[in-house]
């Protein structure tokens, strides 16, 4: 059973509304009450409870005034992170059988061994499925790996906080064999990271063999994000700043409902930015932020997933630093004149987010906005700080993947 008080004290740590200065303790009340989180399947309340927020003069004011200081100056209330890693390293034979090779009365794979009697490891080793890994069953992808072995490393017993690691080992022809690797930094502190990181590197072979390998991991997905704590994703208008036509989905997309989430790229087949709200995607996940809310910020999450195998772009790990930062196509309308537009209008807002009608009804509200001589406003984030963050926390991780001993 995971440890509930690790997972109450990460949602206290994250969302507590008493660690934001700018969040208005009134003001985030009355926007919590737009998540209806007793269903079965928590959502957004109906689209009349919604609108009817959005017509709030002053409560438009506040979620705009949020926007504007944060895309201004991020150095002061945001965080950029990393909360998705996958690694893809290419390896032999000799390397699967190190970690599979059984030891001991119970001929168990060596990988699930960890720590000593006198020193035990924070983790347990746990055999995990590959079946949705390799396509559902479907059979081999031509091009990509086949992985036959799963692995779960599982820290203080609790599922949340967990890295996982997959191994092809069927005889190949081709004498490639791969080794995957992937985790959530956000959810693992540093010393977690390494000690599991070691694990490996120990039941591979040692350092010199772990940093030879992984020395040239490809980084397969990586994601970077954003939270805003205090923001209503309900308020939130966003586009990629973008040449190309892109396409994209909002999940759900029946004009009916609010909006939970937004794909602004193909989720299937390309990386793609995504906003949604935290606060709702985690109570479906954790019972725990249910019996919290009262005091916990609303908060919108905006990241960029980089499927970088999607694309057939390859991306080694010691170029993670110079990766570019795509968080910089993102831009949010101003809501602060929402309060403006009809009913009609703000239900489109509320149902539809994709890219295109997005930019519609941009036009659309500058010209309603023009009869009330007010101006749309759209913000963007800081874009150097995006760029030196996002470097900084890609060299924090390949220092940490490529040599954890230091």
């Amino acid at each position: 059973m995971a440890d509930r008080k690790n997972t109450q004290s990460w949602i206290r740590s994250t969302f507590d509304k008493s660690r934001y200065e700018l969040i208005n303790d009134k003001y985030n009340s009355q926007l919590l009450t737009l998540l209806d989180l007793d269903n079965t399947e928590p959502s957004f309340k109906q689209i009349n409870n919604v609108t009817a927020k959005l017509q709030d003069k002053t409560l438009c004011r506040y979620q705009a005034m949020l926007l504007q200081i944060y895309c201004n100056e991020p150095q002061r209330y945001l965080r950029l992170d990393c909360d998705q890693i996958t690694l893809t390293v290419r390896c032999s034979i000799k390397d699967i059988d190190s970690l599979l090779k059984p030891i001991g009365a119970k001929n168990k794979s060596r990988i699930y061994k960890a720590g000593t009697a006198a020193k035990p490891a924070d983790f347990t080793v746990f055999p995990t499925s590959t079946y949705e890994l390799n396509g559902g069953g479907s059979g081999l992808i031509y091009g990509k790996p086949f992985y036959s072995h799963g692995f779960e490393f599982r820290f203080n017993g609790d599922s949340y906080k967990s890295l996982f690691l997959y191994l092809e080992g069927n005889e190949k022809e081709s004498g490639k064999y791969s080794l995957r690797l992937s985790f959530n930094p956000n959810k693992l502190t540093r010393d977690e990271i390494k000690q599991a990181l070691i694990h490996v590197q120990k039941r591979i072979g040692g350092e010199y063999r772990y940093t030879q390998l992984f020395s040239k991991a490809k980084v397969t997905r990586i994601d970077f994000g954003i939270l805003l704590p205090g923001v209503s994703s309900a308020f939130v208008q966003v586009f990629r700043d973008n040449a190309k036509s892109i396409k994209s989905h909002c999940i759900p997309f029946n004009g009916q409902q609010v909006v939970e989430t937004t794909y602004l790229g193909s989720k299937s087949n390309a990386s793609h930015c995504i906003v949604y709200e935290k606060l709702l995607k985690e109570s479906k996940c954790y019972p725990e932020v249910k019996t919290v809310i009262d005091s916990l910020a609303v908060t919108t999450r905006i990241e960029v997933r980089h499927l970088l195998y999607k694309e057939r772009h390859d991306l080694d790990v010691k170029q993670m630093p110079e990766f570019p930062s795509r968080l910089k196509q993102v831009r949010i309308i101003s809501p602060k004149h929402f309060h403006l537009l009809n009913n009609e209008t703000l239900q489109e807002l509320l149902t539809d987010k994709r890219q295109e009608s997005v930019k519609i009804m941009r036009k659309s509200i500058r010209s309603e906005l023009i009869k009330s001589r007010k101006r749309l406003r759209v913000h963007k984030i800081d874009q150097r700080w995006l760029e030196e963050e996002q470097t900084i926390v890609a060299n924090s991780l390949m220092s940490l993947i490529i040599n954890p001993n230091s």
